[in-house]
């Protein structure tokens, strides 16, 4: 991404603009040597030049995109040009005509030394990727609580004054950022709105010159109000009343080879993945099925008596609390799995329920059962496994529930759903499992990442059922043996 070493000639010319020869020779001196051959040369990729050439006419861009799509190094290299007043050859973007005033902030100040400061003036310790500007840009700095951390740093400017480059971060609080003005403030990752509002409040104009508030970062938290301020405003790659915004991926990286692409696919829970390789928020504060419902849904069809059948139970404990059930059927030639039929109601007996299971699922089959909902029953004042294998005939076995099961299940979803291998009954006209529906399409992480538990009764018996799909069955295997699994398998 950063390659090569600038010209010092060329450089100057392009950078002091209408000086004479006689004033950039003087600059030139004043700023030393060092200033022209420690700022190392930027090839941009299509993406950032687009993005620098849209802050012409953008006073707020946004770049979104996950790592390795470079969109933290085309801001911080545009900060820097800005900063010195040293353009390149190449660069069609706005030009500064003196000195600024800037802030550069994330999460936490640590977040801020370790990532921004780190990028404009240290660069990585194996020499790999050198310092955007070195350290004899810097002419002052003022040190913060946090270890190795800077709050205010001066900088050389190409006129012969000095730019003031602020660092902040979005843990202060939008106060943080009240009280000043800034030709160009830069945040990294998602901010809070209120601090993205009082940010762009700072941008107020100086000497008739534009003023930028520039984002990078990857939509953690879905398509959340700052999102929705720029994607519902504009469509991509268009400046419409001063905002504007680009998507990069992995795939955007020229220097991202394939084989690195798939590592980080790899390494990445399958819930961020859209996010993360392609820039795209989801819905709410981070929808965890993503994948296009086309490549999901299947119209209804007469299941052929060669698939095996099991399927999930979510009971509550509570009197009037809500059941959910899924019934799967496994096509093992193809190892596909389709969901078949759902139920759920609130406000309803064990008895009720019961009466109404056994019309969707066949005596024969076997279901996995919440451990946590099958336990003593408000209403029955008996453990709920045992009314409804007792009473009713229903042939349970309670499902393992664990957090990392949870989340194994969601990676095995995605999977399924890449390579063809999970399908669910709807139709354009509302027929199958609306119940199931209603809740893949609001399942969503809370801004740590933890699933919401809320409307997900459905869901939950969905993972319950995959967990099993070993004790899937066909009316013939049934028969054959007359030994349930249940019994067999000994977990009651």
């Amino acid at each position: 991404m950063l390659k090569g070493v600038f010209c010092p000639i060329l450089f100057l010319k392009v950078g002091l603009g209408n000086f004479s020869e006689m004033q950039a020779a003087d600059v030139a001196h004043h700023m030393a040597e060092e200033l022209l051959r420690q700022f190392v040369f930027y090839q941009p990729t299509p993406k950032q030049k687009a993005f620098h050439e849209a802050g012409l006419l953008a006073s707020e861009r946004l770049f979104l995109g996950g790592n390795r799509t470079g969109k933290t190094n085309a801001v911080c290299m545009e900060l820097a040009m800005h900063l010195t007043g040293v353009y390149p050859p190449w660069w069609q973007g706005y030009r500064y005509s003196r000195p600024i005033n800037a802030i550069s902030a994330s999460i936490s100040l640590k977040d801020t030394r370790d990532i921004l400061q780190k990028k404009l003036f240290v660069g990585d310790v194996d020499g790999s990727m050198p310092p955007i500007l070195h350290e004899s840009y810097v002419l002052d700095k003022t040190h913060t609580t946090i270890a190795g951390a800077w709050d205010t740093v001066k900088i050389r400017h190409v006129s012969g004054g000095v730019s003031e480059l602020k660092f902040k971060a979005f843990q202060q609080g939008e106060s943080s950022f009240q009280g000043v003005k800034a030709d160009f403030i830069h945040l990294d990752e998602v901010p809070n709105f209120r601090v993205y509002q009082e940010a762009l409040m700072r941008t107020t104009a100086f000497d008739q010159e534009k003023t930028f508030l520039v984002c990078s970062m990857w939509p953690e938290r879905g398509k959340d109000e700052l999102m929705t301020h720029f994607l519902d405003y504009a469509p991509e790659g268009e400046v419409r009343n001063g905002r504007f915004y680009l998507m990069a991926s992995w795939a955007d990286n020229p220097y991202l080879k394939e084989d690195e692409r798939e590592r980080l696919r790899q390494s990445v829970p399958a819930w961020q993945l859209e996010a993360r390789e392609h820039g795209i928020p989801v819905f709410g504060q981070g929808k965890v099925f993503t994948m296009k419902e086309a490549e999901l849904f299947v119209e209804p069809f007469q299941i052929p008596s060669s698939f095996a059948l099991i399927y999930g139970l979510d009971p509550s404990s509570s009197s009037g609390g809500t059941w959910g059930a899924v019934l799967l059927a496994h096509d093992r030639d193809q190892d596909c799995v389709y969901v078949v039929a759902d139920y759920k109601l609130s406000n309803a007996t064990p008895t009720e329920h019961a009466a109404n299971l056994v019309k969707i699922v066949p005596e024969w089959c076997t279901g996995m059962v919440d451990p946590a909902g099958a336990g003593e029953n408000m209403h029955t004042k008996e453990k709920t496994l045992d009314f409804l294998q007792n009473r009713s005939g229903l042939q349970l076995i309670k499902a393992y529930k664990a957090n990392n099961t949870k989340e194994a299940t969601i990676d095995e979803i995605y999977e399924r759903v890449r390579g063809d291998r999970l399908k669910i009954f709807w139709s354009a006209q509302g027929r199958g499992c609306r119940h199931l529906v209603t809740e893949w399409r609001q399942y969503a992480r809370d801004d740590h990442g933890l699933i919401i538990k809320k409307n997900d009764h459905c869901v939950d018996a969905l993972f319950y059922a995959l967990n099993g799909l070993k004790y899937a069955r066909n009316e013939a295997q049934f028969y054959h043996d007359k030994s349930p699994h249940w019994q067999a398998a000994g977990y009651v």
